[in-house]
């Protein structure tokens, strides 16, 4: 408990994440029989935390994400689902649901998502009638929903620290980001249809709809590269994020050519410094997690939640109840780092998959992503809509409660998440 007080009082001071991680772990050693001598154990513990291959692929997609962010293939993408699902009341507000879908499977990044998606739409959401603030809640949402589409940082991370099949992710996050995403799509419709949203009349042209697709193509083949790659057993996601990089550079130099060498500059820097920050955080974490581990605190936690009910649903339920807690205060990444490793095998001994349960732990940290005050999607929409984020809190709440519903059919429907993996025959 010492741990976990140090943690908290030091954010509520305004120590940066990383920082109180590492400075709590220190805490609780010392707190420790003989814990003065192991701290001098921390700093090998945090190079063995990130000297893990699979980690690689964090800068890579990272620096993919970026490429195809600057190369513009949310244009692209945007105009062929406004030619396709983009007519009508709601038809917009649909095509960006889907078009940010698509978008974070090529870019990998909720936040590069959200204002890429963001920067395209906008002008034509206030064109067809839709007010700023619910325009910016609805980016948001959809930024965060696409987080469950790999390749996505949070699915990676939860395979490393948790051990769980990292292809099988992949596969299992599609089928639930749909779900959430036809939960989005159906709350849009229905609003618009009510406040008349979307007014616009854009008659069907076959001929406009190809030349969109057909600009799209070199994008969306990007997502058949990747995933089809990892699931197809061609390469690992560690080599996929490497191919992601030379054909998001192939995509955005040579066949769209907005993305011109005088821009790699940028592209690189921030590719570094969000690099950095994730990385920063992950080894900051290991001085935690080797400080619960030499105090046991993983076997008292389980201890706790089996003495509370044996029920897996109600595992489930104190679970989503658990992250969607910490997702009002932090980001995701340390709350998944130190969780997983003790919450998996906990669920492995209730009787669920691994790959379903960590899908439906980052269905509520989609949720975390959109809602205040640290929905990092959120803070995203309004700095490109240039809206302060009180006026977006009231649209926003309905989307919250359409996701709070999909993410627990999600969390009792492993369906849902195990469908597409076994059809592939992938072992997880």
């Amino acid at each position: 408990m010492l741990i976990v007080a140090a943690f908290f009082v030091l954010l509520l001071l305004g120590t940066p994440v990383a920082l109180a991680l590492c400075a709590a772990g220190l805490a609780g050693l010392l707190t420790i029989d003989r814990g003065s001598f192991l701290i001098f154990n921390v700093p090998e513990q945090i190079f063995h935390s990130l000297n893990s291959f699979p980690f690689l692929t964090i800068p890579l997609f990272i620096f993919a994400g970026v490429i195809m962010a600057e190369g513009g293939v949310a244009h692209r993408l945007m105009s062929f689902a406004e030619m396709t699902v983009g007519r009508g009341k709601g038809g917009l507000g649909s095509a960006v649901v889907l078009s940010t879908l698509f978008f974070h499977g090529i870019s990998g990044s909720s936040t590069a998502d959200t204002a890429a998606v963001a920067k395209v739409t906008l002008k034509d959401l206030k064109a067809q009638g839709y007010p700023l603030a619910f325009s910016t809640a609805l980016l948001a949402s959809a930024g965060a929903t696409a987080t469950l589409i790999p390749p996505t940082i949070d699915l990676i991370l939860i395979g490393v620290v948790a051990n769980i099949s990292i292809a099988g992710l992949f596969a299992a996050g599609i089928v639930p980001a749909f779900i959430n995403g036809l939960g989005l799509i159906a709350y849009v419709l229905y609003i618009s249809h009510r406040r008349g949203y979307g007014q616009t009349k854009l008659t069907f042209n076959l001929k406009l709809t190809l030349i969109a697709f057909w600009k799209a193509v070199p994008a969306l083949f990007m997502i058949v590269i990747i995933l089809g790659g990892i699931l197809g057993g061609v390469f690992t996601p560690t080599e996929a994020s490497a191919v992601a990089v030379a054909y998001g550079l192939f995509v955005s130099m040579v066949v769209y050519r907005d993305l011109k060498i005088s821009m790699m500059p940028k592209v690189l820097t921030e590719t570094v410094i969000i690099s950095g920050i994730v990385l920063f955080v992950i080894g900051m974490s290991a001085a935690l997690g080797y400080s619960m581990t030499i105090s046991r605190t993983p076997q008292a936690v389980a201890e706790w939640i089996t003495s509370v009910s044996n029920n897996k649903y109600v595992f489930l339920l104190l679970v989503q109840i658990l992250f969607f807690a910490i997702g009002m205060f932090m980001d995701a990444l340390p709350a998944l780092i130190i969780l997983m490793p003790i919450l998996v095998p906990i669920a492995r001994a209730q009787g669920i998959e691994p790959v379903h349960f960590g899908i439906l732990v980052e269905a509520n940290v989609a949720l975390g992503m959109a809602h205040p005050p640290v929905g990092v999607c959120l803070y995203a929409a309004c700095a490109v809509a240039r809206i302060p984020m009180e006026k977006v809190v009231k649209p926003m709440l309905p989307m919250i409660g359409v996701l709070v519903f999909t993410m627990l059919i999600i969390t009792y429907v492993e369906g849902f998440s195990l469908w597409l993996p076994r059809l592939l025959g992938i072992e997880f």
